[in-house]
């Protein structure tokens, strides 16, 4: 397939297998990864609005110290509740806002996943098996990414440097709360109705 076979590779390939078969409950789930380089907090706030659970992970090269600034990716999972065609809308509402012009989403139905690209608006789709979908992302997806060097890359969960950290605070609960009631009422988005959480 072309990708870089390194240690590193199988321990991106075991992250995303990770969270692609995380939930075997489902056995039809959607997911969209989602490249945030700029408004990562208000697009988390937009997320939590609608109750869309979400995994920060983080692209880095190799040769970057632990504390430089990786490219962030949100790795959203479709509510179980959630029809196709809402958590479709929702997430492309999003992308639209905050011009997020690439984007993937993987429709996972029983053994198969469905893989559909949009790169800068260019759009292309493949189905593969669950169990190769992760080898699948990191050649199709990931190396969208890398830089003009071509330096080997790594994936990893998000670290504090990256990712978009918890409000720690009541008041910081209560303004995201506020921040994601504006733009899902800015955005239009269709809630679920879901049991409420603790903000």
């Amino acid at each position: 397939m072309g990708i870089h076979q390194t240690k590193k590779t199988v321990q991106d390939l075991d992250i995303i297998n990770q969270l692609i078969l995380g939930d075997t409950s489902n056995e039809k789930s959607g997911i969209y990864i989602l490249p945030v380089f700029t408004n990562k907090v208000e697009i988390a706030a937009a997320l939590f609005g609608l109750k869309y659970a979400f995994e920060q992970l983080s692209l880095h090269y190799s040769n970057a110290n632990k504390k430089e600034n990786g490219k962030l990716f949100f790795w959203v999972k479709q509510p179980r509740d959630c029809e196709d065609s809402v958590f479709n809308q929702n997430i492309l509402k999003i992308c639209h806002y905050f011009q997020i012009t690439s984007k993937c989403l993987v429709s996972i139905q029983d053994d198969d996943a469905n893989i559909r690209l949009y790169v800068k608006e260019e759009a292309s789709q493949t189905t593969v098996k669950v169990k190769d979908a992760a080898e699948w992302l990191m050649t199709l997806y990931w190396e969208k990414f890398q830089n003009e060097s071509l330096e080997t890359f790594v994936i990893t969960p998000a670290n504090e440097y990256v990712a978009v950290a918890e409000p720690q605070t009541n008041m910081g609960r209560m303004a995201r709360k506020l921040k994601a009631d504006q733009l899902v009422k800015e955005l239009d988005l269709t809630q679920i109705n879901l049991p409420n959480e603790t903000t």
